[in-house]
Formats: structure tokens, C-alpha cells, sequence
């Protein structure tokens, strides 16, 4: 299968499969409707869009640094295998802050207010985002791109897991209680990621990683249990 091609279909099969799971083990009834028609509306374009712009803005960044040997990872020559950890890594690190800033900053958050005016939470949530977020979201990458000197195939990489991590986080799953708070020390459960949509009580400004806890539970942001009962932004 062409490298091009590799992505949507792995995203597509991430997405079925969390889509079955979600009737088998979901956490809140259903609500689909009117929602699901615009977010998958917005997922399809901006699914659709992220991928013209990963051309133009981080894999793009990411072959010219290959090409000209600028960015950190160049300096320190570490081998290939901890140098695309390290930037999966760094990269999640500066898609956290991302998140945080759009939060705090009000030009960013009137885009990213889309995301949360959902008033229900599953698998279609983790694709509802405005274009102009992923458009800025491109670029804010490629300067980490170019700061580190990322490979090509750790960018892919990291676009894939953050993907794949967004539909997770989303999802309409229960999973065992002990389950989940064995993960939280490490990974984003659903049940972690729900906090973050709560419309009241301050919920919105915790838990803003994407695939670990970790930066949640280093920066001061994680919250256990939510202070809200009714989803969304108003």
C-alpha cells in the first residue's frame, strides 16, 4: 500500500472499530443525529484539509531540516530509533501547550469553542474542529518540526498516534474503574478526557493532554473527577 494512503486507512479502521466499541461499551446513551452529521462534516473536510497541509507545513518542514541538517537533533546525532521517541515526545509536549494557549488566549479560543460546543461526547467529538485550528495547529508543529530537526517519519508518526489519540479520548467507552485509573498514570482515558468537557466548574482548564497524562499530572492540570454534569461550551 502507497505511504500516502497508509494513514487515512489506519485512521478510518481506528475509527470503525471505536465506533463498534462504542455500542458494546458505552459509558452515556447515544446522541446522534443533527451532531453526528456535522461532525463527521467537519471531520471528513478537516481530515481532508490536515492532510493537504501536513504536505506544506510539518512534513514539509520536516524534509527541508532533513535536507539541510538544521535543528537540535542534527547537533547531538542521536540514532535514529531514540530520536524519533524523543520527538514523538517533544512533539506531544508542544501540542499540550498548544491546547492550553487556546484556552487562554481569547483570538484562539473563539476557534477552538467549535470543539466544545458539543453537548454529548463520543468518537465523532475527537474530529469537530474548526479549520482555522488545524490550520494554525500546522504551523505551531512546523516550528517544532524545524526546531528539533524531526525526521519525516517521526512527524508521520506523531500525526497518526495524535489522530488516533483524539477519537480515543473521545469516545463513548466504559472501562473498568480500575482499569482507568491504572492508565491515567500514563495514558488519556475517556473517562479523564470527559473532565475536560464539563461546562461548569472550572472542568475546561484540566486535563488538556492529548495522548499522556503525563504532562497533565506534571504541569498542575489534572483532575480526577469533574465538577460539571452537563457537557459543552456555552
Amino acid at each position: 500500500m502507497p505511504d500516502a494512503l497508509l494513514r487515512p486507512v489506519l485512521i478510518a479502521i481506528i475509527f470503525v472499530a471505536l465506533l463498534i466499541a462504542e455500542r458494546l461499551w458505552s459509558a452515556r446513551a447515544a446522541v446522534r443525529g443533527r451532531r453526528w452529521r456535522l461532525n463527521l462534516g467537519l471531520g471528513i473536510g478537516n481530515f481532508a484539509l490536515a492532510l493537504a497541509l501536513s504536505a506544506l507545513f510539518p512534513l514539509a518542514a520536516a524534509h527541508w531540516a532533513a535536507g539541510t541538517g538544521v535543528g537540535l537533533l542534527h547537533l547531538i546525532e542521536l540514532p535514529a530509533a531514540p530520536a524519533l521517541l524523543l520527538t514523538v515526545v517533544l512533539l506531544d509536549l508542544a501540542v499540550y501547550w498548544q491546547h492550553r494557549m487556546m484556552h487562554a488566549v481569547p483570538l484562539l479560543w473563539s476557534l477552538h469553542r467549535l470543539h466544545h460546543r458539543d453537548t454529548a461526547m463520543d468518537v465523532t467529538t475527537g474530529v469537530r474542529f474548526h479549520p482555522g485550528e488545524i490550520a494554525l495547529s500546522g504551523l505551531w508543529k512546523s516550528g517544532i518540526v524545524l526546531l528539533l530537526g524531526a525526521s519525516p517519519a517521526a512527524v508521520l508518526l506523531f500525526e497518526t498516534l495524535l489522530t488516533a489519540a483524539s477519537l480515543w479520548e473521545h469516545a463513548n467507552l466504559r472501562l473498568p474503574s480500575r482499569l482507568d485509573r491504572r492508565l491515567r498514570h500514563l495514558l488519556v482515558t475517556p473517562a479523564m478526557h470527559l473532565v475536560h468537557h464539563g461546562r461548569d466548574g472550572g472542568d475546561m482548564q484540566f486535563n488538556f493532554g492529548f495522548s499522556t497524562s503525563l504532562w497533565d499530572h506534571m504541569f498542575g492540570s489534572y483532575r480526577e473527577t469533574p465538577n460539571a454534569t452537563a457537557l459543552g461550551a456555552e
